[in-house]
């Protein structure tokens, strides 16, 4: 009797597997690792769900935040070694810097008008020959085709930013390769310092230039000058971060800092733009 209502009472608490068609019992699948959902169809349940993710998205925002300016290279070491669960992963806190720049667009940024790409030295000739071939094709004016590129680029050069992570990372990895031997970590840490340029350069020195124009200084006005700053507060950063992530001492992490930065430089003001045009201007 009793090992029949045993039996019975096991039976009871075998689920079948909606992903994969197992039966097992518990709240995990033995096969793919679905969990048993009871009570998902409940309006309590989709609060409960709801409320966890915006405590858990702004704990984690917070935390990161918190840690990104004033403790530059700590984002990438805790989670090189494990300590996640209190931060934004890095991918998708890249994805929102550019998410935030492409809803408040400050700066046009990188992207250049169609004529600077015509004026290349490097691809010049072929961002010619290429525009008037589209040009052609889809019966536009001179000032028509300007303006389509200038609008299918301004959204694509922002989410385009995501090709400098890998090569900053490759640049890093090159030079600092028997400090952190797997391209892994040096791809994390590119990210943070990626998503510092767009949060600094494309963001916050905008809001710090409108406040000196409301002022009545003309100083940011000048283009050059901003680009120097938008260097140096990079340049600053990556220095700190250099100094945590990698333990190195002042001037090993600054010709680390000198190089890093002229190379991704090089490789914005080259490969980027040049990808960069290809995809507009087969999107006008």
């Amino acid at each position: 009797m009793l090992s029949s209502c045993a039996q019975f009472f096991n039976r009871s608490m075998i689920n079948t597997c909606k992903n994969c068609s197992n039966e097992f019992s518990g709240k995990y699948c033995n096969e793919c690792g679905e969990k048993v959902y009871s009570h998902d169809r409940s309006f309590k349940h989709l609060f409960e769900e709801v409320f966890h993710f915006f405590t858990h998205f702004e704990g984690t925002l917070f935390n990161t935040l918190r840690v990104l300016p004033f403790r530059p290279g700590q984002l990438s070491l805790d989670f090189i070694n494990g300590i996640r669960r209190r931060y934004f992963k890095p991918i998708p806190f890249f994805l929102m810097a550019v998410i935030l720049y492409l809803m408040f667009p400050l700066f046009g940024g990188l992207n250049m008008k169609l004529s600077f790409h015509l004026a290349s030295p490097l691809y010049g000739e072929y961002a010619t020959s290429l525009s008037e071939k589209v040009q052609e094709q889809k019966d536009l004016s001179p000032k028509e085709l300007e303006e389509a590129f200038h609008y299918k680029g301004e959204k694509t050069s922002k989410f385009l930013l995501i090709i400098i992570i890998p090569f900053t990372a490759l640049v890093s990895y090159a030079m600092a390769f028997r400090k952190r031997k797997y391209y892994y970590d040096h791809f994390i840490f590119a990210t943070e310092i990626a998503s510092v340029f767009i949060l600094w350069g494309f963001l916050l020195l905008p809001l710090i230039k409108m406040l000196f124009a409301s002022m009545g200084m003309a100083l940011f006005e000048r283009e050059g000058f901003v680009v120097i700053i938008m260097g140096l507060g990079l340049g600053l950063y990556v220095n700190f971060a250099a100094k945590r992530f990698f333990e190195w001492n002042f001037w090993i992490r600054t010709i680390y800092t000198i190089v890093l930065l002229t190379f991704l430089f090089a490789f914005v003001q080259t490969v980027y733009k040049f990808i960069l045009f290809v995809i507009a201007i087969h999107l006008v």
